[in-house]
């Protein structure tokens, strides 16, 4: 069934993906208060009792009134004054509330892509690593990722996810064909080389559009001042592109820094193996960065990560009780990042608690909208509890703002289709996936339920040359809320020929 948009004023509500854009910039609204915007933007004019509202946001649950009450307060707060000047959520006394806003349908985001913001579009390239030391690649990608989370802080831009710009590492850039391929009409560039104890760093702003070179810098610091430094390169660069008032005004939350440089080392060291899905290697690395700085909240989420990882491999509850205590210290240590909250949830995905997940997977996507990895594994979540349209009305949202995706959402979205029963097309992206057991596994799946049992005895092979011990019954461990989608999986691993 094809979804539609919701367009009232400067806003679009997409209930299918749950997000709500002002002016396409992302407003933080929780799932419940999309729930509510969504009902009550269904039948505008009209007049929702209290009770149907509840019953729309809390299904099935017994809730004071008091909770609708202040879903309603937020939700006025985040939407501000109408078009007249009055509320766009009117409250009938004793009764219920009325959406009095002018309401237009528009296709969804699966169905068409979102218009252009109007935002200044950005994208950073990775710096390259001037060392001559190729084990020190790292170094230059970390701090080039770094800086792309700080400009994705100014919400007044549209910056490029890492996946993406990190596609265009070439010696000499072509700027017209990185404008083409990611849309945007500001590139940055740079260079990083570690001496001793300092670090220098160049970068330089180019419009896309015209190839001008607007502004290049130099640093040499301390390597122990490379944080503040990151954030004065990403408050240049917005003051550069917007302006200074808009720059210096804008809403930033800051991430905290680790205060051991060794420690940060070790996670830039970390996070460059597991975006290559190298989560044997990332681990200890994790590990020793949060041996040397226990402050440091996004150690302890990426090692929370790196261990579901490793539960896929040996399905020993103990690795996933080290997750738990891993993404419960990196919340404990900062509840305001998107990335710990993130991690909270596969983890409680995995031990099936999937009520609790999706609440730390809503706060995650409140604090990080834009953010690609989040929305990924947001998307497993969906897929795990049987919805699996809705999850890949959020890959493709997120494809639209980064098209060259880390190799583990085409898994995602592998699943999503298989689940659809669009099997042809989930095997095109399980293939994109990587050398994984689990991949050769669901695409052996995918092909029996093809037909194309050749296929799948070969998928099979090469699943049990990375796994030895696979089974259906191990396979069919994957933490599903859902029964019917489960035995859709099974199903298909069972005419495959995996062994009971």
């Amino acid at each position: 069934m094809l979804g539609f948009r919701i367009v009232f004023g400067p806003f679009v509500l997409d209930p299918d993906i749950g997000t709500l854009l002002k002016d396409q910039v992302p407003i933080t609204v929780g799932h419940r208060g999309l729930t509510l915007l969504a009902a009550l933007t269904a039948r505008p004019g009209e007049i929702l009792t209290k009770a149907e509202l509840m019953d729309a946001a809390w299904p099935g649950t017994a809730v004071e009134e008091g909770n609708l009450t202040v879903q309603i307060a937020t939700l006025r707060k985040a939407l501000g004054p109408a078009d007249n000047g009055g509320e766009w959520i009117a409250t009938v006394p004793r009764v219920g509330y009325r959406f009095t806003g002018t309401v237009e349908p528009a296709a969804s985001a699966s169905c068409r892509p979102i218009l252009p913001s109007g935002k200044p579009s950005i994208a950073v390239l990775p710096f390259v690593n001037l060392g001559g030391d190729q084990d020190q690649q790292y170094l230059s990608d970390g701090i080039t990722e770094d800086i792309i989370t700080e400009l994705a802080r100014f919400r007044s831009l549209l910056v490029i996810a890492r996946n993406s710009s990190f596609q265009f590492r070439h010696p000499a850039l072509d700027v017209a064909e990185a404008r083409r391929k990611l849309g945007v009409r500001y590139l940055v560039e740079g260079s990083i080389r570690k001496l001793g104890d300092r670090i220098r760093i160049t970068t330089q702003l180019i419009d896309a559009a015209t190839g001008t070179h607007l502004w290049a810098q130099r640093y040499d610091q301390a390597l122990n001042d490379i944080f503040a430094l990151q954030d004065e390169v990403a408050a240049l660069i917005a003051s550069m592109v917007e302006g200074q008032a808009e720059a210096d005004s804008a809403s930033r939350s800051r991430r905290k820094r680790p205060v051991d440089w060794d420690a940060y080392d070790y996670y830039l060291q970390g996070r460059a193996h597991f975006h290559r899905y190298e989560l044997d290697k990332s681990e200890p690395l994790f590990v020793r960065c949060v041996e040397l700085d226990s402050t440091f909240a996004q150690g302890h989420a990426f090692l929370a990560q790196a261990l579901v990882g490793r539960f896929w491999y040996d399905n020993d509850p103990r690795t996933l009780q080290n997750a738990w205590d891993s993404a419960r210290t990196a919340l404990a240590l900062d509840r305001s990042d998107g990335v710990c909250h993130q991690s909270m949830g596969l983890v409680l995905t995995h031990m099936r608690q999937h009520s609790d997940a999706g609440l730390h997977f809503e706060q995650a996507r409140s604090l990080n909208p834009l953010d690609v990895n989040i929305a990924g594994d947001y998307a497993s979540w969906l897929n795990y509890g049987g919805r699996a349209e809705t999850a890949l009305n959020v890959l493709e949202a997120a494809l639209l703002r980064d098209p060259l995706p880390p190799m583990w959402f085409w898994e995602v979205k592998g699943s999503s289709l298989f689940l659809l029963g669009r099997y042809s097309e989930a095997v095109g992206s399980y293939q994109k996936a990587g050398d994984q057991f689990f991949i050769h596994a669901f695409l052996a799946a995918s092909y029996a339920h093809l037909g194309e049992m050749e296929k799948a005895r070969v998928e099979v092979e090469e699943a049990f040359k990375k796994k030895h011990d696979l089974s259906v019954r191990l396979i069919s461990g994957l933490p599903f809320a859902d029964q019917a989608a489960l035995e859709l999986f099974t199903s298909g691993f069972t005419k495959a020929g995996f062994p009971v």
